[in-house]
Order: C-alpha cells, then sequence, then structure tokens
C-alpha cells in the first residue's frame, strides 16, 4: 500500500516532472484497451469513478479501462523496464474508439535540473526480456516458414505487398507480410499499421477503424531495395473479430508519397 501511495504522489509533485499526457476516453458500458510497450507492474487511477485493471501475479501488456460520470481524474502505471506513464482520463457516454496504444515517447521525463542515481535494469528483468524476445523470433520464424498460400494482396506501381498467413497462439496473433520491390527506387517503410475495422466508409456512422499495436516487430525490414523480395512476421496481442468486422493494412513509405492499404 505504501510504494502504492509513493508511486501517486511522484506523479503529482509539480515542477519536478514532465509528461506527455494524453487522454484516455471511457464509460461503464464498454471496455477501453490500453496497450503499453511493456509489462505492467504498477498503476493506478486517481479517483474512484475510474477503474483500471491489469494481472498484478504476472506482468503483462494489456489493461481495461472503466469509468462513470464524475470529474475527470488521472491513470499512473510503470512498466517493466521501470518507465513511468502518466494519462488523463475522462467520461464519455460514446466512444469512437475501444482502443488506447500507449507510446514510448509518453513516458515521464526528469527536468534537466534533477539529478538522480540512475541503476540499471535488474538482471533477471533483462533475462525475461531476453527470453521473450528469443521467444517471439523462433515463432515468428517457424509461422513464416508454413505459409502457403496468401490472405491479400495489392500491385501497384511496381510493389507487391502481400498478407500470406495469420497464426493465432495462446496470448498473440502472427501475422506473416511479404513484399516484392518491382519498381526502380528503393521502398523504405515508414510505417506498417494493422487496423481492425467495422461497417462500410460511406457510412460514416457506423465506420470504425482501431489500430492494433504489435507487441514484437523487430523482423519488419526498413528498407526493401528495387528487385528484394522481404518476408516477416509481426506479432500482436491476441484479438478476435466480431460481425462485419475485418482487418486492414496499410503501408506507407518512410521518405516518398508511395502508400498501399489492404482489406482482408
Amino acid at each position: 500500500m505504501k510504494n502504492t501511495v509513493l508511486f501517486y504522489l511522484l506523479a503529482l509533485l509539480p515542477g519536478l516532472l514532465t509528461a506527455q499526457s494524453g487522454i484516455i476516453y471511457c464509460n461503464e458500458f464498454q471496455n477501453t484497451v490500453v496497450i503499453s510497450p511493456e509489462p505492467i507492474v504498477q498503476a493506478v487511477t486517481g479517483s474512484e469513478y475510474f477503474v483500471f485493471t491489469y494481472d498484478k501475479t504476472k506482468p503483462d501488456i494489456l489493461g481495461l479501462l472503466q469509468g462513470t460520470p464524475g470529474h475527470q481524474s488521472n491513470l499512473v502505471l510503470r512498466t517493466l523496464d521501470g518507465e513511468i506513464y502518466t494519462y488523463t482520463l475522462k467520461y464519455r457516454d460514446s466512444l469512437n474508439d475501444y482502443y488506447f496504444p500507449i507510446k514510448k515517447e509518453d513516458r515521464i521525463r526528469l527536468n534537466d535540473s534533477i539529478v538522480t542515481d540512475s541503476k540499471p535494469l535488474p538482471k533477471k528483468i533483462l533475462e525475461v526480456r531476453d527470453r521473450k524476445e528469443t521467444y517471439y523470433q523462433k515463432l515468428s520464424a517457424y509461422f513464416a516458414s508454413k505459409t502457403k498460400k496468401r490472405l491479400a494482396v495489392k500491385r501497384e506501381e511496381g510493389m507487391r505487398i502481400e498478407v500470406l498467413a495469420v497464426h493465432h497462439h495462446r496470448d498473440e496473433v502472427y501475422i506473416t507480410y511479404r513484399i516484392k520491390n518491382g519498381s526502380r527506387i528503393s521502398f523504405e517503410i515508414g510505417d506498417l499499421a494493422l487496423f481492425r475495422v467495422q461497417g462500410k466508409k460511406a457510412r460514416r456512422s457506423s465506420f470504425q477503424k482501431i489500430r492494433l499495436e504489435p507487441v514484437y516487430q523487430e523482423e519488419v525490414p526498413k528498407v526493401v531495395r528495387s528487385g528484394e523480395v522481404q518476408k516477416f512476421t509481426v506479432v500482436y496481442p491476441k484479438f478476435s473479430l466480431g460481425g462485419h468486422q475485418g482487418l486492414q493494412v496499410e503501408v506507407n513509405e518512410g521518405r516518398g508519397a508511395r502508400f498501399y492499404k489492404l482489406i482482408f
């Protein structure tokens, strides 16, 4: 209890910390899924109007947020790698998004005038993180080798973007992609994004587009040079699709205007 109180007060001390705080909307009828870049080991809300639940026995990157009408508050959480994040919480009757990604750049930064003793991560934490990365690497390679047919393809401007396979394994989803560059210009991958979509764009009131952030994407190449073919697997948190829902992949060029979209 004492650690929780100290952790909460740390986020409230004025003048000591500078944070990139965003806003998370929630209500009592739906869960807002909060996904962290690293497993969550401690979290607290500043008001009883909001409830944030996460696995306290086995650190995980997922958390669920709900709220009831009342004053806005904040969420403070700490991740396995020692980083601290804080976000404003607000109640909203109807949600446009049911998902909120926590980004590394949002972590709280100590002001330059504050001197702290920076301690390296404990050896045990580093070993757990390394084992998890090795686990993802091996499974990614395994599923990539098992792909037999593609699920979706986009051909344009000499480029070919393919979704080869989707594999569900335990708490993750492994999606294998293949990019062939048949153009004369190297393609620098600026962003490869996966979205869960529902409805039709023609009916904006019913159309929803929610980004699914990966938990492991080290295999994604930075550049696909002219004449090259690159196949890789990206790991996402486990998800399921309901009625009238599908997946959409968007790939845009880092230094250029090329943009490709696939729906499957």
